[in-house]
This record gives C-alpha cells, sequence and structure tokens, in this order.
C-alpha cells in the first residue's frame, strides 16, 4: 500500500528538529477514521506519545519514561481489542491484516520496555521516532480501509 503524500508531509513535520527537539504530533482531521469511538481512541494514543515526547524533552528520568510507556502500551491493548472486535462484528476483510500488523506493534513495543529494563543501549529518540512514525503510518494507512466500510454499519 502506498501512503499519501500527506503522510510525507506530516512525518516531515514532525521529524524536524527545533533546537534539537522532536515536534509534537499535532492531530488534524486527516487522521480522522469516521468512527467516533476509534478517532477518540488515537487522539488519546497521540497524547500519550506527545507526553513522551515531553518526558524526553523535560530529561524525564527512567521511570517517567518506563510508566509512560507502560500506559500506552496498556492503552494500544485497550484500542485494538476494541477495533478488532469491531471488524470481526462487521466481518472486515482487511481484519487479518490488521492483527497482524496491532500484534507487530505490540510486539516492538515489548521488546523496547525489555530492551529499556535491561539498559540495552535503546535511546528515546530511537523509540520515539517508531511509534510516532507507526501510529502516523497506521492511522492514515491501514485504519483508512475500515473507516468507510464500518460507518455505514455502526450508524
Amino acid at each position: 500500500m502506498s501512503l499519501s503524500n500527506d503522510y510525507v508531509i506530516v512525518w516531515s513535520k514532525i521529524m524536524s528538529e527545533r533546537d534539537g527537539n522532536m515536534q509534537a504530533l499535532v492531530w488534524n482531521n486527516r487522521f480522522n477514521v469516521g468512527i467516533r469511538e476509534f478517532d477518540q481512541h488515537h487522539k488519546i494514543l497521540f497524547e500519550m506519545v506527545n507526553s513522551l515526547i515531553i518526558a524526553k524533552e523535560e530529561n524525564s528520568g527512567p521511570q517517567v519514561i518506563k510508566n509512560s510507556l507502560e500506559q500506552l502500551h496498556m492503552y494500544t491493548i485497550f484500542h485494538f481489542t476494541a477495533e478488532e472486535a469491531m471488524m470481526r462484528h462487521f466481518e472486515f476483510d482487511g481484519l487479518d491484516e490488521h492483527v497482524a500488523e496491532h500484534e507487530a506493534l505490540l510486539q516492538q513495543v515489548i521488546d523496547y520496555q525489555d530492551r529499556i529494563a535491561a539498559n540495552d543501549g535503546v535511546t528515546i529518540d530511537e523509540m520515539l521516532e517508531f511509534l510516532a512514525g507507526w501510529l502516523i503510518d497506521h492511522t492514515l494507512g491501514l485504519d483508512q480501509l475500515y473507516g468507510p466500510f464500518l460507518r455505514h454499519r455502526v450508524e
């Protein structure tokens, strides 16, 4: 699947640096999937990634980063469970691909958590670039595929 030019523009803005700091994620309507519940979930996920960006900018201690990452992990599981349940209920054809992408992200987050706990050289910048990139890519990519399908069934 190729991403729209919107992805490139948004990602370029996020990765541009201001005094060596990563820009916060900014929500706009292009991220909407048209399912109010999931749009709200996605906004919360953006805010949670932003809290990690702020923690990094403020040189917060490792425990703050660890706790923020754990909260993001738990909320992500909650969101994925809700999203997958609705897709399953309405027999969305793209469910298997969606679940596989969700599982891959959750495994990557666990890997980051393990590497942070083991002091294995993972940097907060590396983790933030991955998380922000994945969230934008997934929201503008696969999530946009279920929006029109589910929107007509939920209304």
